[in-house]
């Protein structure tokens, strides 16, 4: 995992989001092996699934409201928000302008988790700039069976340092996150609350609603619910249930 991004602005639709996909990932880069979206109406959409379907590309949904089941995806906007505020103009609204060099900052940047920067780790070289061009130290490569060798050397390295490198760090950071963290099991028939999602609620409203008995445990993360009464049926992350006292 290199850790580059790649971003695309607004308007986003389906036919951008299918666009982007297919010209700025699959044609400039390549086909992934799995791609990971939230549930959002542009990634619903059969011109998008169709596309996913025509490259067999193995499509991952996150289960709605979970944000940690693309815990990647998250980090990203988390670090990139505040440098597009910073560039932006007072009013920010002119944030999209500032996408290009917002991305190419980052993916310059070297990245504690692995030790080197995302475009070192994609191109197997360190990233020029602007001011390298005035630099009498810049170096050609003509001699193209030695530059091979010398780029398969440097990603064999890099591929081992920048994944013990990661695995370190999210040992070190699940060592953080479990310290403040439990880790609650429901059991099938059991009668629980979950959070209230209602767009309409206000501070006065319950934080939680019910009761909802689980009818199915997904995996460690996720229930399916069902309300009795109302005959509601939901798929709900661990976090947004509560045990009846």
């Amino acid at each position: 995992n290199t850790e580059t991004i790649i971003i695309y602005g607004p308007p986003v639709t389906s036919t951008t989001a299918a666009q982007f996909l297919l010209y700025d990932v699959f044609m400039t880069y390549e086909v992934p092996f799995e791609i990971i979206t939230d549930n959002g109406k542009h990634f619903s959409s059969s011109l998008y699934e169709s596309l996913l379907k025509l490259t067999k590309c193995c499509y991952i949904k996150t289960t709605p409201y979970n944000p940690q089941a693309n815990g990647q995806c998250e980090r990203h906007n988390a670090t990139l928000v505040p440098n597009l505020v910073a560039l932006s103009n007072q009013s920010r609204s002119n944030w999209d302008d500032k996408l290009v060099a917002t991305t190419f900052n980052y993916n310059a940047t070297r990245h504690d988790s692995t030790g080197y920067t995302p475009l070192e780790l994609m191109f197997a070289r360190q990233p020029r700039f602007l001011a390298d061009f005035s630099s009498s130290t810049t170096s050609i490569c003509h001699n193209i069976p030695q530059y091979h060798h010398t780029m398969t050397k440097f990603i064999e390295h890099a591929k081992i340092a920048a994944s013990l490198n990661n695995l370190r760090h999210q040992q070190s950071s699940k060592q953080r996150y479990d310290r403040y963290r439990s880790n609650p099991q429901y059991s099938v028939g059991q009668l629980v609350l979950i959070r209230n999602r209602d767009p309409h609620i206000n501070k006065f409203s319950p934080r939680f609603v019910g009761p909802y008995t689980i009818i199915n445990h997904l995996h460690d993360k996720t229930y399916i619910v069902h309300n009795d009464s109302s005959g509601h049926q939901a798929q709900v992350p661990v976090h947004d249930i509560r045990t009846i006292n």
